[in-house]
């Protein structure tokens, strides 16, 4: 039966592809075919449920082809199916052809139905890869292809100023996940000397026995998954970016944010539940963080005035709920959990705009003024104290705002030497020399060979904490995280011995990417267009081909699996040493803040309220 595994994969990129051939007003082939891909993968999940009875339950796994292996790393397409996957991929079949059905008359008529089913089949395939993945790698390309989909999804209406915004905020926040996953990759790899697959974790070792014990890799390897299950399921102190996704469609937000995308956190944490099950400290960690989760998010729903803001803090403190049963090893009850609030999430956000407006009708006729509340006791002033700080949601999106970013926009505006004209006339010439003295390595100092990459890493994070606060000309944003990306592979490339291939594989899709960026910075000013970046411009208006080009380029140039840079990514942190912390923390910092500098590019160009005046000005929010 585990032949029919890679057709859960196909059928979905198929479907996607294959939609995007229809026009905007074709509406009837666009839902058939998002309609026949769900249908289609219901067909084989009872097959292979039949199949997978029959043969006793069985764990399967499916050895696919080889992306790219070398003598210190292998990459493959690798999957698996158990019971984690048969109840995760249930639910997603069956709640997304419900939601499916409700947004063909949902969005009808809109101005992007043919761009939302293209974004709801891509987030489909990217989920279907994450929950079929055998190994981390293979979860990775899914998890890289949630969260692209997932920003078009918040900002779906893009004319509109706080959808922009809040997408921009979620994916900064993902980002963080994305790059804390590759770490978890890089660290395994580091420990096992292999890629791990999900069926050698169920089957390496007893259930009594510690997998990791020990050793630096003990407190690591679990604390960089906590980092990644806890910024995607929504936990504290992560919480605040779940309401603000709720900024698109009602039924994406029913789909995704309520009931499945949301619940990928506790799919990782069963999966890697074999790494980190006899670690006591741990499994504290994650039962204080659901509580306390629990907690803060059901106070904050019980005051919030918006209902999607009341259904999402519901869901995170059932969620943290969920991160305590599988820290208790209660992995049954926790899958019974999420499906009982999947479905309940969904069925409550798609009802949410009917019950509103009766809500608003039945206010309308009865309604009572609130009476005034005297707070004199120390309990009662207790009360208003707690309500402010759910009512303004504990303050966790500013927390998140002054600990992560204020402190790098501070740092990136008071670098004031590092500009465009000096990467390209300084720091390439100093490039183009470090290229050259490689080949030579051996001949250098060793002190010098035991600083140089830090320091090439260290130029490298400062360029791209610079573009991630330009405000100028997008081409000198562009030409810095460009520049930064150079420096990163040369530093790897003075870290060890090295095969110049890897390098160049992680630049190929770099200068591709690099090429079609000035192309379209070329077209647009050409044309007479503003390519500043001090406000939103807005040219999909005029330019939704150009936008899809640039967007493409984009995600080549920060390592989505579209380009061999993907790759490239996991080999050049494979040449990092366990114990070079800071060259590790440079590289990574750079790679979470040029996913950003690059997304934040392309929304002020590309979305948000048009420059031009003759553009309709939408409403702010949604």
């Amino acid at each position: 039966m585990h032949h029919l595994l890679p057709f859960f994969l196909i059928v979905p990129l198929a479907g996607f592809l294959l939609s995007l051939i229809p026009s905007n007003q074709q509406e009837k082939p666009i839902f058939r075919i998002a309609a026949g891909v769900v249908l289609t993968h219901f067909a084989l999940l009872v097959a292979l449920l039949i199949g997978w009875g029959m043969a006793g339950f069985e764990d399967l796994h499916w050895k696919g082809f080889d992306l790219y292996e070398a003598r210190s790393a292998h990459f493959t397409i690798d999957l698996f199916f158990d019971r984690t996957t048969a109840v995760y991929f249930s639910v997603t079949v069956i709640l997304t052809f419900m939601v499916l059905m409700f947004s063909r008359f949902y969005i009808h008529r809109e101005k992007g139905y043919k761009r939302f089913f293209n974004n709801i089949l891509f987030f489909y395939s990217g989920l279907t890869t994450i929950l079929f993945a055998g190994n981390f790698e293979t979860l990775l390309i899914g998890w890289e292809i949630i969260g692209v989909s997932s920003f078009f999804l918040i900002a779906y209406y893009r004319d509109r100023y706080l959808p922009v915004k809040n997408a921009l905020k979620v994916v900064s926040l993902y980002r963080v996940a994305d790059v804390f996953l590759l770490y978890a990759i890089w660290l395994c790899h580091h420990y096992f000397h292999k890629s791990i697959t999900f069926f050698d974790l169920n089957n390496l070792m007893p259930a009594d026995t510690p997998l990791i014990f020990g050793t630096v890799f003990e407190i690591t390897i679990p604390m960089a998954f906590y980092v990644v299950a806890m910024v995607k399921s929504a936990q504290l102190p992560f919480s605040s970016w779940l309401p603000r996704a709720m900024e698109g469609p009602t039924s994406s937000s029913a789909i995704f944010y309520g009931s499945l995308s949301v619940h990928i956190g506790i799919f990782l944490l069963i999966r890697t539940y074999p790494l980190w099950h006899t670690s006591t400290w741990f499994l504290v960690l994650l039962a204080f963080t659901g509580i306390a989760t629990s907690v803060v998010a059901t106070l904050v729903a019980r005051v919030q005035a918006t209902v999607k803001t009341q259904i999402a803090y519901s869901s995170i403190a059932q969620i943290g709920i969920m991160v305590v049963e599988v820290a208790l090893g209660w992995h049954t009850l926790a899958l019974f959990h999420f499906a009982g609030n999947a479905f309940l999430r969904t069925y409550q956000l798609l009802v949410s705009p009917s019950v509103l407006s009766y809500l608003i009708h039945d206010q309308f006729f009865h309604f009572t003024p609130p009476q005034h509340q005297k707070a004199d006791t120390f309990w009662e002033k207790l009360k208003v104290t707690v309500y402010m700080l759910s009512l303004k949601e504990w303050n966790l999106d500013t927390l998140m705002y002054r600990l992560l970013w204020m402190p790098l926009k501070m740092i990136g505006n008071s670098i004031t030497f590092m500009t465009a004209r000096m990467a390209v006339w300084i720091f390439v010439p100093l490039y183009v020399a470090g290229v050259v003295l490689v080949f030579q390595r051996e001949e250098l100092p060793q002190m010098l060979l035991r600083w140089l990459p830090t320091a090439l890493a260290f130029i490298s994070l400062l360029m791209i904490i610079k573009a991630f606060v330009k405000r100028n000309e997008a081409r000198n944003a562009w030409s810095l995280v460009i520049v930064s990306q150079l420096f990163v592979g040369l530093a790897i490339a003075y870290n060890e011995q090295f095969d110049p291939a890897q390098v160049l594989l992680f630049y190929s899709g770099i200068s591709i990417s690099a090429a079609i960026g000035y192309r379209t910075f070329y077209i647009l000013e050409k044309s007479g267009e503003s390519t500043m970046l001090d406000r939103f411009q807005g040219h999909s208006y005029e330019r939704p081909r150009l936008s899809v080009a640039f967007l493409i380029a984009g995600l080549g140039l920060i390592g989505f699996p579209i380009t061999p840079t993907f790759i490239g990514e996991d080999l050049i942190l494979g040449h990092v040493h366990q114990n070079q912390y800071l060259l590790a923390a440079m590289i990574g910092l750079t790679l979470i803040l040029d996913g950003l500098a690059v997304y934040r590019i392309y929304a002020r160009l590309f979305l948000g309220p048009h420059e031009k005046t003759y553009h309709e000005i939408a409403y702010r929010s949604s």
